[in-house]
């Protein structure tokens, strides 16, 4: 029998073929089967950040245990000993590697990130981490910072390996499903390592080892600074395991900080030159530098002087930004009569108290408008602490305030100030990279008035090819509206129209600083003013060049300016601005330019 089978030269192929024949079925079975697993658990994603953005919680985590159920069976159909064998087999081989590599990655992504951040999803909620009788709750945070921190890592891991699949061989479906699902990986990352590091720092900051102290600076804009306003009031809060403390307003006058002849801190290269006395001397000008840093520095070193306080940060908040926070409050009764909502604050603290206390005793009006600033802090902060708020609406008006740059933090810890870094809470200069160049555009109001209640800004960016080595020209245009009546020296309170008569000018004439940042490695050509050409002193801010401008306006006129700038490189670049946040909104606009109107310097 055995002799009769070995002279059947077909028997052989016939069983290699058989087997081969199976092995493909069976893979190929496998292979569908779980492919539909990853198809039904990829749609799960959209419903369960739609379930985690409604504050579901409990709904979430039971998609994610559907989608993980999806995905272990996905690397199960995957991974049996018949299905290795058939990696080998050319062709196809490469294939199912890659079907393999991206069912476990797939699996260990779900099952060691997503479900442990759904399940700790309750205690992320902004309702857990909103403040209750003036004390945030440590617990929760550091539950969830261990979670993200490991789901962050998992993450990170995950799209390592993802990016070693070699797709060389791989079809077309496949490879694209690979690149989707680590582009995917690649928008994720990044902000949950953010989130893992702000969790990190979070309980040290609200004193869960030892108290903090912070100073609060409250800027008004209705007196510019590069930063945004003056700083004319200060606080000091102490945060003792999550349980924060407000102390007593503390105007920058009355003798309450010290003037001092020198500047407290070192002075960054061409500070001096550019600001002169201003800069390190004076607690109400600790933002004329548009650089959140310095400012923070100064007013550390200035309250530790004054008070023999230690102070562990600085955190800078607009009157803009707290009526957006208002959206999320009740309204707020004053002793004075006035409600307190998002929309009533600005107007009142930065117009109407000065409009109410009219006399001619200016140290008595000076007086009254700082009790009423003084009860407006109070009693938004005891509101904002007490923990009867909308959460999703305290949220909301938290990113919008940061994007627009009224809402600052500075640490001396280098760990937390990176992460206020990646927040884009930090305050520092214009930051350029590869595809962006962007450019300061600052303003400071130059006649100790709070007149730029009354003003309108414009800022637009054209560029252009116009040199033979190739360098792009850049124009950054700026438009100064000044919407003070035409009757304001009559019918507006002199605590607006400010020092006219000391600065040797008319009532309610606006003069303005103007300051424009270049990218470091930039060159500033040229300006105009009102269509007229000026001359330029060469000033510079560390490795930025600066054009410095000095305009005035009369109530109802505008005044127009272009500063023209060579680009440090040839490369092209987007042009961007970042720009003093100011009581009303700056519209940033194109701006075409034609290469026979730019200054070749």
């Amino acid at each position: 029998m055995k002799s009769r089978i070995h002279r059947r030269w077909w028997f052989w192929p016939a069983v290699l073929l058989s087997v081969v024949t199976i092995l493909g079925v069976w893979v190929g079975v496998r292979g569908l089967m779980a492919k539909g697993e990853l198809e039904a658990a990829m749609p799960i994603a959209a419903t369960v950040k739609s379930q985690v953005l409604a504050g579901d919680s409990a709904s979430a985590r039971s998609s994610v245990k559907s989608m993980a159920s999806h995905t272990a069976r996905a690397r199960e159909l995957t991974s049996d000993p018949l299905w290795r064998v058939a990696e080998i087999v050319p062709i196809i081989g490469p294939n199912l590697l890659a079907v393999r590599e991206l069912a476990g990655i797939t699996d260990d992504v779900i099952s060691g990130a997503v479900q442990p951040l759904a399940d700790v999803a309750s205690t992320l909620e902004p309702a857990t981490l909103m403040p209750a009788a003036g004390a945030i709750s440590l617990e929760p945070i550091e539950e969830a910072a261990a979670t993200v921190g490991q789901s962050s890592k998992v993450v990170s891991a995950a799209s390592e390996r993802l990016r070693a699949i070699n797709t060389s061989a791989t079809v077309g479906q496949l490879t694209s499903a690979i690149k989707q699902f680590n582009g995917l990986l690649a928008a994720v990352g990044p902000a949950l390592a953010s989130a893992s590091e702000l969790l990190g720092i979070a309980p040290d900051a609200l004193g869960a080892n030892a108290p903090r102290n912070y100073v609060i600076v409250f800027q008004n804009n209705a007196e510019a600074r590069a930063l945004g306003g003056t700083s004319l009031s200060f606080a000091l809060i102490t945060v003792d395991k999550g349980h924060i403390t407000l102390g007593n307003a503390v105007p920058a006058g009355f003798g309450n900080f010290a003037y001092y002849q020198e500047s407290v801190i070192p002075m960054p290269d061409g500070v001096s030159a550019l600001y002169g006395s201003e800069f390190g001397r004076a607690m109400s000008n600790v933002t004329v530098r548009p650089s959140f840093v310095s400012a923070a520095e100064v007013a550390r070193e200035m309250w530790k002087r004054q008070f023999g306080t230690g102070v562990d940060g600085v955190i800078s908040v607009d009157p803009i930004a707290l009526g957006y926070l208002l959206r999320a409050t009740a309204p707020i009764p004053l002793t004075t009569g006035d409600v307190l909502t998002s929309e009533s604050l600005v107007p009142l603290l930065l117009n109407g108290v000065y409009t109410r206390y009219w006399s001619d005793n200016i140290g008595a009006d000076n007086s009254a408008q700082d009790a009423v600033y003084a009860e407006i802090v109070e009693k938004t902060f005891g509101e904002l602490s007490s923990g009867s708020l909308d959460p999703a609406l305290l949220t909301s008006a938290l990113t919008q305030a940061v994007r627009e740059r009224r809402v600052l933090m500075w640490s001396p810890d280098e760990k937390e100030e990176a992460v206020f870094a990646s927040l884009g809470v930090d305050g520092a200069l214009p930051k350029s990279d590869v595809k962006i160049d962007k450019v300061g555009v600052y303003f400071q109001e130059n006649v100790g008035s709070k007149m730029n209640y009354y003003l309108k800004q414009a800022v637009s960016l054209g560029q252009a090819a116009c040199r033979a080595d190739g360098k792009a020209s850049y124009r950054i245009g700026v438009d100064l509206t000044n919407e003070l009546p035409l009757d304001a020296a009559t019918s507006i309170s002199p605590s607006i129209l400010g020092q006219y008569i000391r600065e040797g000018l008319a009532p309610a004439v606006q003069r303005m600083l103007v300051m424009v940042y270049g990218p470091p490695g930039s060159q500033i050509v040229g300006a105009t003013v009102d269509g007229a050409a000026v001359p330029l002193e060469s000033f510079h801010d560390t490795d930025y060049p600066v054009a410095k401008l000095i305009v005035s306006m009369e109530p109802g006129a505008t005044s127009k300016m272009t500063i023209d700038v060579v680009a440090a490189g040839a490369s092209k670049k987007a042009l961007e601005a970042q720009v003093t946040p100011m009581v009303n909104p700056t519209t940033i606009s194109d701006l075409p330019l034609d290469c026979a109107t730019v200054a070749v310097g």
